[in-house]
């Protein structure tokens, strides 16, 4: 039998089996070195999915830190709720005080106005003269005519100075000094008239006039009933002497 060569190489012809990666049992994987494409692509897509693993861990994470933020922000938003609650009570219960500390600061400056009156009119009752009844008066106050046009544009630039100047704190005013009536028996209009300039002459009391004047009979005599209305005077500063209630040891 003759066999011819028909490769170019003249090497031998191999079974086609013996030519086929595996023996020819079925296609396999390809090698590294068969085609540097695939090995490029397996590389990409090894790296897309290490990427996305980390993404995907990185996103839970940054999920979870930003729960926990938005519970300390629900917990803060709470704490400062009760806070601005507290402190708005805080603030009535001062205005409260202060208005209280207004009033008492009132009431204190003239806490020595009535002992001092007394004593004053006591020291001006001459000899027979006696006094009855002594009683404050009340003002009364006429209510103010409806305001013009023009007073209300100026009664509006008077409000905005007050509204700047109400934030500073202003010293309590003193209040006028109270009108006072004097009711009582003279034996003689002289004595009525030495005990309305001893009241004049006095540093505590001005403005004294007569308001009524009469004859009654008083235990069978003859005497003149009189009513008399006077106002009340601040002193001067070193007129009356002020001691405090407290010493320092």
């Amino acid at each position: 039998m003759i066999e011819i060569n028909l490769l170019p190489s003249g090497v031998k012809g191999r079974p086609a089996a013996a030519r086929r990666p595996g023996g020819g049992k079925g296609p396999s994987l390809p090698s590294l070195g068969a085609d540097p494409r695939v090995a490029g692509m397996a590389g990409v897509g090894v790296l897309l999915l290490l990427f996305g693993a980390y993404w995907f861990w990185n996103s839970g994470k940054t999920r979870d830190d930003l729960a926990a933020q938005v519970e300390s922000a629900a917990a803060d938003s709470v704490r400062l709720e009760r806070a601005i609650a507290l402190m708005k009570t805080l603030d009535t219960r001062r205005d409260t005080i202060d208005q209280k500390m207004d009033v008492i600061r009132q009431v204190d400056t003239r806490r020595y106005v009535w002992p001092h009156l007394l004593d004053e009119v006591s020291r001006a009752t001459p000899a027979y003269l006696w006094l009855t009844k002594l009683a404050a008066v009340e003002e009364e106050v006429a209510p103010p005519p409806p305001p013009s046009a023009a007073e209300k544009a100026k009664d509006k630039d008077k409000a905005k100075e007050d509204s700047a100047a109400a934030a500073a704190p202003a010293a309590p005013a003193m209040a006028s000094g109270p009108v006072f009536n004097v009711e009582g028996h003279a034996g003689a209009t002289e004595s009525l008239t030495r005990f309305m300039k001893n009241l004049e002459s006095s540093p505590m009391i001005r403005d004294v006039s007569l308001v009524t004047s009469q004859q009654e009979q008083v235990q069978g005599r003859t005497v003149l009933k009189f009513t008399l209305e006077a106002r009340w005077e601040e002193p001067n500063e070193g007129f009356v002497e002020t001691v405090p209630l407290l010493t320092a040891q």
